[in-house]
């Protein structure tokens, strides 16, 4: 989940410029543990240690304001955010009046070099307004210092003129605009989204929001492709050879705006990539005497979009027990299980209609075994969380379909192909024991074209997704 991995790869090559500074850190928002929540943090860069009252107050106000945006906003619980109080030398931002647009500027900006922290300056890659890290080195080893758990990082540049950029480290100068400058550049680095304007042949990639695929049955947001939505297949004016969700309505394209659907989805994608909503179970490991008739289950602690949008289902030796549904907890009665082993399971998925990822129900399901060995003397409960991601691709598919499957604790595992009236088409080989990571494939060239569902057995949890066979 953290950035530990990143930053000692920078380490590797900074380690002859010595030890970095500490700096104060404030926490600006604190929802939990920083291993269990997304951590953004802001560092300042272009402000003097007199001027760090005004960095803090520019960074809570940032803050304030990214969590008063779609999709944030809904998602607010599952974040910390800090500010790092990096001092600079001088105050400001470097204006070389190198690039050749610098005469557009308004209002004019001044030619400045002054001596900053990060070296955040303007007229990189020769775009007056792009205004960009140049220290890496030293960003590398203030979050390593001050705070290796970081998520995302934001460099608030202390300049008053209009500036930002997106990247590893996206950055945004306090300019009027600052605030949306910054939302749109945080869209790049953490949803990996493409701008919706045309920045250039050297900026087009395959992104969430960007695509060289026409076919609306193909396309990546087909999901989207419904009335009302606002979502269409756009190309792009300049290169119509890629295409785009929307026009002239996404903050990806012009400040001001919300960020669409698509970009919402990539959004909320992300979040649940970098977090699990169950943060506390219990019991995790416990024996329970005989003369204890009822025993209760519970996620102590839950990461809760607002509105709470968390499907809860419990299940006890696989059936679905239907009346504690959205419930955080479940009250077992002892007389009620058989002799032996018996699991009981929980699983917790966000059901937000702001994203329709054909792959979400799967990549983004949590759960919580636990295995109950009931005895004359009373039961013995031993509970295991995890959190796994399942793939099926291509689809649609012509003749081989892939299976993959990744988990954070190891589980037994099999595949099975059904059609859509529940017949048993085809049992796909599967792991003999449990494993974290399993990966097949599966010889479909013989079914007929239509709709078909593969069902996944995990850890006595089922599964299923829908494959198109063309």
């Amino acid at each position: 989940m953290k950035n530990t991995f990143l930053l000692f790869i920078f380490s590797l090559f900074i380690f002859h410029s010595g030890a970095a500074q500490v700096f104060d850190v404030d926490t600006l928002k604190y929802n939990g543990d920083v291993n269990k929540q997304i951590n953004l943090v802001i560092l300042g860069d272009g402000y003097t240690a007199s001027q760090q009252g005004d960095f803090l107050n520019k960074a809570t106000q940032l803050s304030n304001y990214f969590f008063s945006q779609l999709p944030l906003s809904n998602y607010a619980n599952y974040f910390n955010v800090f500010a790092i109080k990096v001092i600079s030398a001088q105050s400001g931002a470097p204006h070389p009046n190198t690039a050749p647009d610098c005469s557009s500027a308004s209002p004019p900006v001044p030619v400045s070099n002054p001596n900053t922290y990060f070296g955040s300056s303007f007229d990189q890659f020769n775009i007056h307004r792009l205004v960009v890290p140049t220290k890496f080195g030293n960003i590398a080893n203030v979050l390593a210092t001050n705070f290796p758990n970081y998520d995302q990082v934001l460099i608030l540049v202390n300049a008053p003129f209009y500036g930002g950029s997106g990247g590893t480290y996206p950055a945004a100068t306090v300019a009027p605009a600052s605030f949306e400058i910054a939302l749109h550049e945080y869209g790049h680095s953490f949803a990996g989204l493409a701008d919706e304007y045309w920045a250039g042949a050297v900026y087009a990639a395959e992104k969430p929001n960007m695509t060289r695929q026409s076919s609306p049955a193909l396309v990546k947001w087909k999901n989207w492709l419904t009335p009302g939505t606002g979502i269409g297949i756009h190309p792009h004016s300049t290169d119509p050879t890629w295409f785009k969700p929307t026009t002239n309505a996404c903050k990806m394209e012009a400040l001001n705006l919300p960020f669409c659907k698509v970009c919402n989805e990539a959004m909320i994608e992300r979040i649940h990539a970098l977090t699990n909503p169950i943060v506390r179970y219990s019991p995790t490991t416990t024996n329970i005497n005989s003369g204890e008739r009822f025993v209760t289950f519970k996620l102590n602690a839950l990461l809760k979009p607002n509105p709470n949008t968390l499907k809860i289902t419990w299940r006890l030796n696989g059936t679905v027990v239907t009346a504690q549904n959205q419930r955080d907890s479940f009250r077992l009665d002892q007389n009620t299980l058989p002799n032996g082993a018996s699991e009981l399971t929980v699983s917790v998925l966000d059901t937000t209609l702001l994203t329709r990822s054909s792959t979400h129900p799967t990549a983004h399901l949590s759960t919580v075994k636990w295995t109950i060995q009931k005895m004359t003397t009373g039961m013995e409960v031993i509970g295991e969380e995890n959190k796994l991601n399942l793939s099926v691709y291509p689809n649609p598919v012509g003749e081989v379909l892939q299976f993959a499957i990744t988990m954070e604790r190891p589980a037994a595992v099999s595949v099975a192909i059904f059609s859509l009236d529940g017949k048993l088409l085809q049992q796909v080989n599967s792991p003999s024991a449990p494993v974290k990571y399993f990966k097949t494939s599966a010889d479909v060239a013989q079914l007929a074209a239509g709709t078909y569902t593969v069902v996944f057995q995990i850890g006595g949890i089922t599964h299923t997704q829908l494959f198109v066979k063309r």
